[in-house]
């Protein structure tokens, strides 16, 4: 979906007035997942989706000068920016990373602790919990120059308009470091998408002037140069926001506190339209806890028959320890017991065919390898693991696994090995991991697993031996 165009014709036309930034994202959302595009976390919907091919664009993006000469970077927390986080503290750059949803600060810088400068350090320091762990915050009140912004997308156009998940977080996010003043005119905003996500054009009507263009849009296969149509923000538009997104954000709310000391017109909107989904949900849960704290509340208040509706609950336990008792002292006293028949065993999974991976590097770990399977869609039933030895195997048996959907074809030989060719792992054992391997992938002749496979069928895709 290159432009948007595939996708149009493969779903039913949509109305002119139907055409809003909504309906581009369950668009590209709907693409990702229908197409084996979308990675963990999943489902994508509601989220800057991760894709695959997140890893080739973050490597095609430090290929370029204006990624080589920064500096001071800040690139957004999301799962798809991961890649590119961890090419910033590679290559020792100032890294920037907003705090999530501005609950609880503005945001932080990453720095890693002293001495521990490694793969795994680093790996550490980009996720969810290391950015809070490392992270150092950053006040609004604070002096910082950027020389690279990188955000995410759910949609964007080679006109430079982009499309994020929906909560405005990035425009709130450069609204606040261009209060701070961090972004000179020469500092370039980038976004790593795949390529389903780019458009050649959306709809100018549905862009004002809080949304953020895009210069640069980098995808795992090619770099594009936007028009930019419209104008940076200057700031924060407070008439656009409402009291209980200040409430919700105290840096927002301490940034107009010191607007409004300086004489500046700080006015909030009247009508709060902000969309909350979350807060639909929880309401729901809370409703459903309040019920059933209430009927326990009446059948502790009342005498006899309160007393007794918690005795009901455990009445067939003991129905049916009585039941046995009664059938253990028929069967000692010689009466007959029809025994319950047995239900059948399951057959046990046969594999359809087996694949070798070698020269595997002796620091690599089973979970590098899985990472790099699962980003290129194999899905091995049950490993053999040798890679001590520098190989291993991958088995995939005849029949789908429980749980996977009837439409899915299952995989054979040619395309496994099509899918794996020119397949690169590199060890993170330790800190002086060496560069990436090729690996060689070919048949490997039919193997008897001497363990049983039987629970294979219970448990999750991957077994490894």
């Amino acid at each position: 979906m290159q432009n948007g165009e595939e996708t149009v014709a493969a779903t039913e036309t949509v109305k002119p007035e139907e055409v809003t930034k909504q309906s581009y994202r369950v668009k590209v959302w709907r693409h990702l997942e229908n197409n084996g595009l979308a990675m963990f976390p999943r489902p994508v919907y509601n989220r800057i989706p991760n894709f695959k091919g997140a890893q080739e664009a973050a490597v095609k993006l430090a290929e370029l000068e204006v990624f080589k000469n920064a500096n001071t970077v800040k690139v957004n927390p999301d799962k798809p920016q991961e890649p590119v986080r961890v090419l910033c503290l590679e290559q020792q750059k100032n890294l920037y990373v907003p705090v999530p949803r501005l609950q609880n600060g503005f945001m932080n810088r990453l720095v890693l602790p002293e001495g521990e400068t490694g793969p795994a350090a680093i790996k550490k320091a980009v996720s969810r919990n290391g950015m809070e762990t490392y992270g150092k915050p950053l006040s609004i009140e604070e002096s910082v120059s950027l020389d690279l912004v990188v955000m995410g997308s759910v949609a964007v156009s080679k006109e430079g308009y982009r499309i994020g998940k929906g909560r405005g977080y990035g425009d709130l996010e450069f609204g606040l470091i261009m209060h701070m003043k961090a972004i000179k005119p020469n500092t370039l905003v980038v976004t790593t998408v795949h390529d389903c996500q780019v458009f050649d054009t959306l709809p100018q009507e549905l862009f004002g002037p809080h949304d953020v263009p895009i210069d640069i849009i980098v995808t795992p296969t090619q770099v594009i140069e936007t028009q930019r149509l419209s104008q940076r923000p200057v700031g924060i538009l407070w008439h656009l926001l409402s009291n209980r997104r200040i409430q919700q954000m105290p840096v927002l709310a301490q940034l107009r506190e010191i607007e409004m000391l300086a004489g500046r017109d700080c006015t909030l909107k009247e009508v709060d339209t902000d969309i909350e989904d979350r807060g639909g949900s929880r309401a729901r849960r809370q409703r459903r806890r309040t019920r059933s704290h209430k009927s326990q509340s009446e059948g502790e208040g009342n005498t006899t028959e309160g007393e007794e509706k918690p005795k009901n609950r455990r009445t067939p336990r003991r129905r049916n320890s009585q039941r046995s008792a009664k059938e253990n002292k028929e069967n000692k006293d010689g009466d007959d017991v029809k025994e319950k028949p047995r239900r059948p065993r399951r057959p046990r999974p046969v594999i359809d065919f087996s694949v070798k991976i070698s020269n595997i590097s002796p620091s690599t770990r089973v979970r590098d390898l899985k990472q790099a399977l699962i980003e290129r869609g194999v899905k091995p039933q049950m490993m053999t693991w040798k890679g001590f030895r520098g190989f291993c195997y991958l088995h995939f048996y005849k029949t789908p696994q429980k749980g996977e959907g009837d439409n899915i074809q299952p995989p054979n030989m040619e395309s496994i090995i099509n899918a794996l060719s020119q397949m690169c792992v590199a060890g993170t054992g330790d800190e002086t991991s060496e560069k990436p391997r090729l690996l060689s992938v070919e048949p490997a002749p039919p193997r008897n697993i001497i363990r049983p496979v039987t629970p294979a069928v219970e448990q999750p895709p991957l077994e490894v031996h």
